[in-house]
């Protein structure tokens, strides 16, 4: 497998802090890309003067134009609606790829509607964060973090390892899943979690309320702050994200209540039990 990749033109559609953060990634490490992206006017304006990407366009069949690779990095409906759009514009050979927190659906789509002559790889960076916005975009927002890629019936190996150099350009560690699989796991370790967070945020907001005590937030440590920080997360990417893999969450909710209940039967029962539940989630935590 070559080391550099040999695209010229990445077109990236969704300039925020995923799509500017890739932009300014790749062309950190390979000044000679030629990006192009696709968003709002206002925003392709703050892009190209944060040296995100070279040019910029609110129009598809333009922005698209000569792309080797096109990545979809808005929110999940979003791609949805975009894969059909932009079939039209895409030249022959042409990698799709997208930054989607699910996959099951986008994978499906694209395999639908996509060209035979254009190639898809689904795509899901895990280094999201709840701040947004090409402002919020760090060309090290992805050093060291995993990639997961997701193979379609529209990949192939070339179009893999073409995606495998891009992501060691950007200095993310790749990890390929079946789409099902991701969302999944996904659902467990991402999306659960900010169930949790927004879940736990509320909670002590109720309590403050019904009590008419604003001593819980006073309280609060850094602790708290760790544990809920990504409930300051827009809902409207969240939005898609529970309507698209709204079962698997459903299902990581109920393992969570599973589980809960048994550490609550261990501490009525006798709070001594708990020891091997902390030593064990100590160790596991010290893996990551």
């Amino acid at each position: 497998m070559k080391e550099e990749s040999d695209f010229k033109k990445i077109t990236i559609i969704g300039v925020g802090l995923i799509g500017g953060s890739l932009g300014l990634a790749l062309k950190k490490k390979n000044p000679k890309f030629k990006i192009s992206g696709i968003d709002k006017s206002k925003i392709i304006e703050k892009a190209i003067a944060r040296r995100a990407i070279d040019e910029g366009t609110s129009n598809l069949k333009n922005g698209i134009k000569e792309a080797d690779v096109v990545i979809l990095a808005t929110p999940v409906k979003t791609i949805l609606d975009l894969l059909p759009q932009i079939n039209p514009f895409i030249k022959k050979g042409c990698i799709v790829t997208d930054t989607g927190s699910t996959k099951g659906q986008i994978v499906e789509t694209a395999d639908k509607i996509l060209s035979e002559d254009v190639y898809f790889i689904g795509g899901h960076p895990i280094a999201g964060s709840e701040k947004y916005g090409i402002e919020e975009a760090d060309s090290h927002l992805f050093q060291d973090k995993t990639y997961i890629l997701t193979p379609s019936k529209k990949s192939n190996l070339i179009a893999l390892e073409k995606i495998f150099l891009l992501i060691n350009t950007i200095g993310a560690k790749r990890l390929v899943l079946d789409p099902l699989e991701h969302d999944r796991v996904a659902g467990a370790i991402s999306h659960l979690p900010q169930i949790l967070a927004v879940s736990l945020t509320n909670m002590i907001g109720e309590l403050s309320q019904q009590e008419n005590n604003n001593h819980y937030f006073k309280a609060i440590g850094e602790g708290f702050k760790d544990m809920t920080r990504i409930a300051s997360s827009p809902y409207k990417m969240w939005e898609d994200i529970c309507e698209t893999n709204q079962e698997n969450i459903l299902e990581m909710i109920q393992e969570f209540r599973n589980y809960l209940k048994a550490i609550e039967g261990k501490l009525k029962n006798n709070p001594g039990n708990l020891k091997e539940e902390f030593q064990k989630a100590s160790k596991l935590r010290e893996t990551l």
